[in-house]
């Protein structure tokens, strides 16, 4: 163990900076995929990434030592004995505690304990987001407002003195808040460092398992996909979502030669790797319940990611009339978690095997040409970028890449899936920015609004908000004649005028 004591400058300064320290992302790996600083460290098995804030430190860069538990000494890192200020570094968690300290760089060294400070603190997982890798799309596309009645520079007549205004809102190019969701679970029972994507390969695994594996991955995605729904609850109807799972084999069959309708006997790229939970549906409880029947089948079979992402986009494609087909109208969206600390499907192997790659991105491409956009969630694994075909899979601008820092985290990682709908729309004076007349809009996205105009010549202001905080706004221009409210106001006038006069005839038939 290192030394008990430390002087009270380096306590005071230790706790000012263990408060601060953010452990972001644990991590589950083989040894053989770990860095060099995992070999020469003897307990290294749990690696997490720490982000180093800069804290009170005036220079850019915070020197790390370890301690050599052999030669009961301090050393330098071993990987990194100086890092820069605000960065995320890989570290061992078996050692975070009081076996690495660190001081600011620009610190006087000429005493060789000076503002060192031991130990860095593994916080809650609510705080560990600094050192997450996201490829956040910008969604679906403005807000656009279209009137349908009156036209531009029209001139109205009413004898009310009120104009009809009627339109749409539109979002990204559709009317409305119509979205059609895929929900795709990865289902396979290989470890995640197994390589055992590419059935065209028909070669043996050379990496083993690793004991330190997270968490059931399925559990996870089983509970972000139940959070989701129940998040969607209210928005059901204009929203419907349906669920596949790959490799879609129970452990039951899978298990048993030919047993699995579902399962691709190695090396038959014909038979799909993905299997059909349940077609696109409004209906809550239909959706738990399919939720937990693929939790309760349990993890079995290879991976089968690239059947997933087909069958998920499939679909969002089926021909009218088949159950659970999309509507023409709704926005095209695929949730597709899987494993993210393997090779497969998010790992340096996916980058290298061509067939793989190429077929995913093919398939990426043609949906994003479709309208559909892609979320993909790599559940574990360190932070690191993902491989270069994910950004080339990610082409439609409302796509987007998550690498999920902690399975415990599972219920919240789609949080950023953004499906925005109308949420207030109104009239303005532009003169006076006062919102004027009434409005109402349905969930298709029409609205209709009856505003009071004056003589001659009126600009009004029309202004949408979405869910996401976008916000636009439309001019109309529109001349009122008055005419017609004149010879109105002249009729009520001589209206009045005559009852007056009856009623002063039937006084003077009384007297």
């Amino acid at each position: 163990m290192p030394p008990a004591s430390e002087n009270t400058h380096s306590r005071r300064i230790a706790s000012a900076f263990v408060t601060r320290v953010l452990v972001a992302l644990f991590a589950a790996t083989t040894l053989n995929a770990l860095p060099s600083l995992a070999m020469s460290w003897e307990s290294t098995m749990d690696p997490v990434f720490v982000f180093y804030p800069r804290d009170f430190c005036s220079s850019d860069q915070i020197a790390l030592e370890v301690w050599r538990r052999d030669e009961q000494r301090w050393v330098e890192h071993p990987r990194h004995p100086v890092v820069p200020v605000d960065s995320c570094q890989l570290e061992d968690a078996g050692i975070l505690l009081n076996e690495i300290r660190w001081r600011c760089s620009d610190l006087d060294g000429s005493d060789p304990e000076f503002g060192w400070s031991v130990g860095v603190r593994v916080f809650k997982p609510g705080v560990m987001q600094r050192c997450d890798v996201a490829r956040t799309g910008s969604g679906f596309g403005e807000t656009e407002i279209h009137i349908s009645n009156p036209r531009p520079d029209e001139t109205i007549s009413d004898a009310d003195g009120n104009v009809e205004i009627e339109g749409s809102v539109w979002i990204g190019g559709l009317a409305g808040a119509e979205y059609d969701i895929v929900i795709a679970i990865d289902t396979s029972a290989a470890k995640s460092t197994r390589e055992t994507e590419p059935s065209h390969a028909n070669k043996p695994t050379t990496q083993a398992p690793s004991p330190h594996a997270s968490p059931d991955p399925l559990a996870a995605q089983v509970r972000a996909a139940q959070a989701f729904v129940e998040s969607i609850r209210n928005r059901l109807g204009e929203i419907r979502v349906g669920i596949v799972s790959f490799p879609g084999v129970d452990a039951k069959s899978a298990s048993t030669p030919g047993g699995a309708d579902n399962a691709t006997p190695e090396g038959n790229p014909d038979i799909s790797l993905a299997r059909r939970e349940l077609p696109l549906t409004d209906n809550a409880a239909e959706l738990q319940r399919a939720l937990q029947r693929v939790l309760d089948r349990d993890r079995a079979g290879p991976n089968g990611f690239t059947d997933g992402l087909a069958l998920a986009i499939d679909e969002l494609y089926r021909p009218p009339g088949w159950p659970g087909a999309a509507r023409p109208g709704a926005r095209r969206i695929v949730l597709l978690s899987a494993d993210g600390s393997g090779g497969f499907p998010f790992g340096p192997s996916a980058q290298a095997d061509r067939d793989f790659r190429e077929r995913n991105i093919e398939r990426a491409r043609n949906a994003s040409a479709l309208g559909v956009a892609l979320h993909l969630f790599a559940l574990g694994g360190i932070s690191e970028e993902p491989p270069p075909f994910i950004d080339e899979m990610l082409v439609n601008p409302a796509s987007s890449f998550t690498r999920v820092p902690s399975r415990e985290r599972g219920a919240f990682f789609t949080d950023h899936v953004s499906m925005p709908y109308l949420e207030k729309l109104s009239i303005h004076d532009p003169a006076t920015g006062q919102s004027i007349g009434y409005s109402t809009f349905s969930a298709g996205g029409k609205f209709a609004a009856s505003v009071p105009l004056s003589p001659g010549s009126n600009r009004l202001t029309i202004r949408a908000r979405t869910s996401d905080g976008d916000e636009q706004e439309s001019t109309l221009a529109v001349d009122f004649d008055e005419s017609a409210y004149k010879d109105r106001l002249l009729a009520q006038e001589a209206a009045r005028i005559r009852r007056a006069q009856i009623k002063h005839l039937a006084l003077d038939v009384i007297d």
